[in-house]
């Protein structure tokens, strides 16, 4: 019952026009990372229309940013196609261990959030890699969080938290 009144919960502040009331900001603001990402799957299936606000002009997608964030400060919302929707947060950072403390924070709570559902955790490592992707099944969208090498001299490392098309169906 928590879980059902915390998404409708989550569902009414994240309800209604682009642009959010100083409340609107403060109750999202309060959330939790577990509500968030309960939040992102319920809207999933809708394209994230709730979580949308602005619209960005880009060349080759459809894209908004985002009501909150996971990961920095510059969530966005992609749709390339009628079929491939994502919800992508990214942050640079000048050290590898910044970028991997991240990683790392982001996989805890993503961890504890999904461990009671049976989701499945999978991890791929390099010298200059780390990926983390939870899937529960085929019917879900999986999250895959990131951490790699840039092009930047400034911030060569990023850490990225991505939701969208299950990696089978990719």
């Amino acid at each position: 019952m928590k879980k059902y009144l915390s998404v409708l919960l989550t569902g009414l502040i994240l309800s209604g026009c682009s642009s959010l009331t100083t409340e609107q900001k403060a109750s999202i603001d309060n959330l939790t990372p577990c509500e968030k990402i309960n939040g992102l799957l319920a809207a999933y299936d809708s394209r994230f229309e709730v979580l949308k606000r602005t619209r960005v002009n880009t060349k080759y997608a459809e894209t908004w940013t985002a009501k909150y964030n996971l990961v920095g400060e510059a969530c966005q919302i992609s749709a390339l196609d009628a079929d491939t929707v994502t919800y992508r947060c990214q942050d640079n950072y000048q050290e590898q261990t910044q970028a991997v403390a991240i990683h790392q924070k982001a996989v805890d709570f993503t961890r504890a959030c999904l461990a009671q559902n049976n989701w499945h955790e999978q991890q791929k490592e390099s010298a200059d890699s780390l990926r983390t992707t939870f899937v529960l099944d085929e019917k879900n969208p999986a999250i895959s969080i990131h951490t790699g090498k840039t092009l930047s001299r400034s911030t060569p490392w990023s850490t990225s938290f991505e939701v969208g098309k299950s990696i089978a169906n990719k």
